[in-house]
């Protein structure tokens, strides 16, 4: 079955087959093969996703509330989404805990819907993951009413300031979580604008953070990090912040696979590696003779698919990071990973860069510990937009100056954190200076500032280069 969900490549547009790989990827089964999806995965899904609430109309509105922007289908009428939707839209059905979603998602499955699942723990894991609900009494007058997902056949030239205006306004387009999470489960991805989940949005994401503070730590013990320094620290990070992302790309990945094909290296390992499944398992656990050889493919800029941290390897001198550090760092990201590190998490985004604005995402009001975050999607109007949270970067790039000067043992020398901080900040703003210069240049800047979860503010802040 899993074979039948991604289609032959070029039989669909490439952001879709990545959907469906992804989706496969992370689908998983009960004993009796119901299918069902995390929490965690269901908050990474945007407006192409329909989430759908089955529960009875007083829990919608009563202690855990809903997701914003769900459906509603009671549990009763679930049969008829077999006749109402294309077979192949995918489905994410929710309950308080996951009995009725999981009944609803065997319903369906056997009505022949080929993307459906239940989301493990319901409601309840949701919210332990910090993530937040509503419980706006409007969803009661929408019973049986299915939102239009919209179909772009070509993004618009221009992002205006009401197209962002109606965009950060949909509940679809923003997802909201505490701030304390952020610091146990590292959220943090790119600028980049080629997805249309919500994100918390910095240079690089995880991996571009980590380099500014380990840059800013080399300057200060006016010395370089060597190569286990450098995995050391990486590897306490994820003990202490968990989730660490970085991106590439399909382009990117293509390039890879064929250098690879080519290096007789290879010979006899990827007899059996062809499609893009077999491929991400490959990359995530290669066999042990050939790791070298593919950290050396891996390390290759034209392999890197996050133009950030392309431009930070092969322009080090600009960036103001030792030569050598970024690939230290990706280095230490694929050897962590081969031995087993679960937290770290690479994703492929397809297409191309088609950004047309530039988001500075900001919150009214000081970050406090029991603040809840906007993560907000970089799809706007079918447009693709680059997300920056300047402030919330600042946060956890104070939390993470604390945490390198507290690495003794590993750096040898005593930093001052508040001292790492500020070099942090420079460098950093140097560094995403640089990249929107380069893959931004000429777009226009808005800054977009929430004030709770109800009222936001879009203001044009001038244009990128200018």
């Amino acid at each position: 079955m899993t074979d039948a969900l991604i289609p032959p490549t070029g039989s669909v547009s490439q952001p879709e087959r990545m959907f469906r790989v992804n989706w496969a990827a992370n689908l998983q089964k009960t004993p009796s093969g119901v299918p069902f999806v995390t929490a965690d995965f269901t908050a990474k899904q945007g407006r192409r996703v329909r989430i759908i609430d089955v529960r009875e109309p007083e829990e919608l509105t009563g202690a855990l509330g809903y997701i914003p922007g769900s459906d509603w289908i009671p549990l009763k009428r679930v049969a008829s989404l077999a006749d109402r939707l294309d077979h192949d839209e995918p489905v994410i059905l929710i309950s308080s805990g996951d009995e009725r979603s999981h009944d609803a998602a065997a319903l369906l499955t056997a009505a022949g819907m080929r993307f459906v699942a239940f989301m493990a723990g319901g409601l309840m894991s949701w919210r332990d993951l910090g993530y937040s609900t509503t419980r706006d009494p409007s969803i009661l007058d929408r019973k049986d009413h299915l939102r239009t997902i919209d179909v772009v056949d070509a993004p618009p030239e221009a992002v205006t300031a009401e197209d962002v205006r109606k965009h950060v306004g949909d509940r679809l387009s923003v997802r909201w979580i505490k701030l304390p999470v952020l610091l146990v489960r590292g959220l943090v991805s790119c600028v980049d604008g080629r997805d249309d989940s919500g994100v918390i949005g910095s240079p690089g994401g995880d991996a571009g953070e980590l380099i500014v503070g380990l840059g800013a730590l080399e300057k200060l013990l006016r010395r370089d990090l060597s190569e286990p320094e450098v995995a050391t620290l990486l590897a306490r990070r994820l003990d202490v912040f968990g989730r660490f992302y970085m991106h590439t790309d399909v382009d990117a990945s293509n390039a890879a696979i064929a250098a690879m094909r080519a290096d007789p290296r290879f010979d006899g390992h990827l007899s059996n590696v062809n499609g893009a499944l077999e491929w991400r398992r490959f990359l995530a656990s290669p066999p042990r003779e050939v790791q070298a050889a593919l950290l050396e493919h891996s390390l290759e800029p034209s392999h890197v698919g996050c133009g950030h941290l392309r431009l930070a390897l092969t322009r080090s001198k600009e960036y103001d990071t030792r030569e050598g550090l970024v690939g230290a760092v990706l280095k230490s990201f694929h050897e962590l990973q081969w031995a087993g590190a679960s937290e770290l998490e690479i994703v492929a985004l397809a297409g191309w860069h088609t950004e047309r604005a530039v988001l500075n995402v900001r919150v009214g009001g000081p970050l406090m510990p029991f603040s809840r975050i906007p993560l907000v999607s970089p799809a706007v109007g079918g447009a693709q937009v680059f997300v920056h949270h300047p402030e919330v970067t600042a946060y956890l790039r104070r939390q993470l100056a604390q945490f390198l000067a507290m690495q003794r043992d590993v750096t040898g020398g005593a930093v001052d954190a508040g001292e790492l901080e500020r070099e942090m900040e420079r460098i950093g703003a140097l560094q995403l200076g640089k990249t929107l210069g380069a893959l931004a240049d000429g777009l226009p800047i808005y800054d977009v500032t929430f004030h709770g979860e109800e009222s936001v503010e879009v203001t044009p802040s001038g244009v990128v280069g200018a």
